[in-house]
């Protein structure tokens, strides 16, 4: 029997998703809370194989990421999957980063996505639900149409480790063109404010799908 606990903060919601967990014969619903600030003592006190977790709590204090991220460290045997109307495809990359091993939009089908999630999940694979795939694929397709090719050539000596005088060299480029490109390349993909443009902007490459 797959344990399943759940984590929201609408009593309706909750509701629904002890439901359609709970007419499943190989699962059931051990423990809900409406507050994310109860996830990890309903954990420890639960033993949960499974926890479905809402992103908008009503608490301000509450901050999904880190909130995975503690609870992984603490209880790593535990799989986590998210249940939210959140359909960011940023919030979605973030929170597998984190850990998360599924992600489910309140919009779609309850009844077939939540228990397909759970036991996908619970046997050791990966679920995304249909909308949250096409989400992560029309932002792959769009990025990919964004940079042209010789933005992707820099990108990808970029990730090669290669400094921007060397870039200019390889590419037959002035140091001039290849730092306005780069510049170009952070602002296509969302690259700002962070410490280390260079390893955020390959980074957020690869999640894309832009690099190997």
């Amino acid at each position: 029997m797959i344990k399943v606990i759940a984590i929201d903060d609408h009593p309706l919601v909750l509701k629904m998703i002890a439901e359609e967990i709970n007419k499943e014969g190989d699962m059931r619903i051990v423990g809900t809370a409406n507050h994310g600030s109860k996830l990890n003592a309903l954990v420890r006190e639960k033993s949960p194989d499974i926890v479905i977790l809402d992103l908008g709590m009503s608490e301000g204090a509450f901050e999904p990421i880190s909130a995975v991220q503690q609870l992984l460290q603490e209880h790593p045997k535990v799989r986590v999957l998210i249940l939210t109307g959140n359909d960011s495809p940023a919030y979605i990359r973030d929170l597998t980063n984190a850990g998360v091993r599924g992600y489910v939009l309140k919009f779609e089908d309850l009844s077939l996505e939540l228990p397909r999630a759970v036991r996908t999940i619970y046997g050791g694979q990966c679920f995304y639900s249909p909308a949250s795939t096409n989400i992560l694929l029309t932002e792959s397709k769009l990025a990919n149409s964004v940079l042209n090719d010789r933005e992707l050539q820099v990108l990808r000596l970029v990730a090669e480790g290669h400094q921007n005088e060397r870039i200019s060299q390889i590419a037959g480029l002035s140091c001039k063109t290849v730092r306005n490109i780069l510049s170009d390349i952070y602002s296509k993909l969302g690259i700002q404010g962070e410490v280390n443009q260079r390893v955020a902007v390959v980074n957020k490459a690869r999640q894309l799908d832009l690099l190997p």
